[in-house]
């Protein structure tokens, strides 16, 4: 297998680092916004809900996008602000790595087993996750992206000036890529439980909380069927999804919150230009809380960090939904 090439500093990123530091416009989405880490907080009620669940705090974080080049004051940000909120359960909702390439393995493990929950930890794979990396190809498709010495900032750059519709046709080739080795490995040494297409039923206080984790749907692998197997419908239920546009599929199977990332929170938010960065089926499911239906809630994580290191009005950031019956 080609493996993708460290994300390192190209000499254009480095011409584009000089413009932006002499332009005022470009020194705040560059520079400044990708490190402003934020804490967004929500009540979700949901009816019927366990007095024992009642106050239950849920911590969400996703879409690391692991390199070489992370920062490490954001790190830091991030480790001491998970932390200080004692959350029952953390959660994140996939995208660990940077076009499937793992960097710096040991200082990721140290990451994540530094990462405190009082009940229990749990993840899930996003496109950059698996052992080939799943993109937008050209012609509209979601498929293996083939060319990995493209540099991020290029692609990103070639997006603005050449946009076609997604035709959502996932190829053969695409639907049998299996897991990062590598990764599963790493999560295996740390609190986080992987949930690939799988429920697991915990217990809390005398009652039950379901989890469940689905495959990455740009892959394919977004399998309910599969995944709600074990789910006991008797209890209420945490449904953790990568990309939104799977909330259209989820909306027909039982749980009470279902939690995304992908989208950075459409990465710079400008008219037009983030529909070029940011290829979602349902434009509606860029950000935020969303209510679903009477006892079904969504929520669009804006994520931590990109392979495009440029945020405008779309600040990374970590959540925190606390349980609440309606």
């Amino acid at each position: 297998m080609n493996m993708p090439r460290p994300i390192t500093q190209s000499k254009f990123e480095k011409v584009w680092d000089g413009v932006c530091l002499f332009s005022l416009i470009g020194i705040w989405p560059r520079f400044i916004e990708p490190r402003l880490l934020g804490l967004s907080k929500c009540a979700v009620a949901i009816p019927s809900l366990p007095k024992e669940l009642i106050g239950f705090k849920i911590l969400q974080f996703s879409d690391l996008h692991w390199h070489s080049q992370f920062s490490p004051l954001l790190l830091t940000k991030l480790t001491r602000k998970i932390n200080e909120q004692k959350p029952d359960l953390i959660v994140f909702t996939g995208d660990f790595l940077c076009r499937s390439h793992l960097e710096q393995p040991e200082l990721l493990l140290h990451f994540l087993q530094n990462l405190q929950a009082k009940v229990d930890c749990f993840a899930i794979m996003g496109n950059h996750d698996y052992n080939k990396y799943v993109t937008v190809k050209a012609n509209g498709d979601y498929g293996i992206e083939e060319n990995l010495a493209a540099r991020p900032i290029n692609k990103g750059f070639k997006r603005l000036f050449n946009f076609v519709p997604l035709t959502k046709h996932v190829s053969k080739a695409t639907q049998n890529i299996g897991l990062h080795n590598d990764l599963v490995d790493l999560l295996h040494k740390t609190p986080f439980k992987l949930l690939d297409n799988k429920t697991i039923t915990i217990p809390i206080k005398g009652t039950y909380l379901n989890i469940c984790g689905l495959g990455e749907y740009m892959a394919g692998q977004c399998l309910p069927k599969k995944a709600f197997e074990n789910y006991k419908t008797q209890y209420p239920g945490l449904i953790l999804s990568h990309n939104p546009d799977s909330i259209k599929i989820l909306q027909h199977y039982p749980g009470n919150l279902i939690l995304c990332g992908h989208t950075h929170g459409g990465q710079v938010n400008l008219p037009w230009l983030w529909r070029r960065l940011v290829r979602i089926e349902n434009e509606n499911y860029k950000r935020g809380l969303k209510k679903l239906a009477p006892a079904k809630w969504a929520y669009i994580n804006r994520g931590i960090a990109g392979m495009l290191k440029f945020r405008w009005c779309a600040r990374p950031e970590i959540t925190l939904i606390t349980l609440q019956n309606e």
